[in-house]
């Protein structure tokens, strides 16, 4: 498994191909999350984010998403906070090797499902970052 601050940059896209990018750096972080949003959007129980800055992420090809998925094959790729425009979250599992970056914790816990059961030892937020981690 390749350490991913030894890589710095790392290259995905959609399942069919129409869409690529590349993120430039090494992400800021990678996290688990289980809010209501990312499992109804994905149809997942749960959804890795790779975050990066904004400035560090590049469109390769394809036109650009408004909506943040492949119009085409409806590969969810992105999620950016209107607040937080320097930042844009990128689904782990669209990069090329997503073996390159290492989840660091899991977020909104609360809404784990029951049946989900996970024993990587990561770090547990109830909600976000800001609430502590158990």
């Amino acid at each position: 498994m390749t350490d991913q601050k030894e890589r710095r940059t790392l290259e995905g896209g959609c399942l069919c191909g129409a869409i690529r990018y590349r993120i430039d750096e090494p992400p800021r972080r990678v996290t688990h999350c289980h809010c209501l949003h990312c499992r109804g959007s994905s149809g997942a129980a749960f959804v890795t984010w790779v975050e990066c800055q904004s400035s560090d992420f590049t469109l390769l090809s394809g036109s650009p998403f408004t909506r943040q998925f492949c119009g085409r094959c409806g590969t969810q790729l992105t999620y950016q906070r209107a607040y937080e425009p320097e930042e844009i979250d990128v689904t782990a599992c669209s990069l090329d090797n997503p073996e390159a970056v290492l989840p660091a914790d899991h977020l909104w816990c609360d809404r784990m499902l029951p049946w989900v059961k996970i024993a990587d030892g990561l770090p547990r937020h109830r909600l976000g970052r800001n609430d502590p981690a158990s």
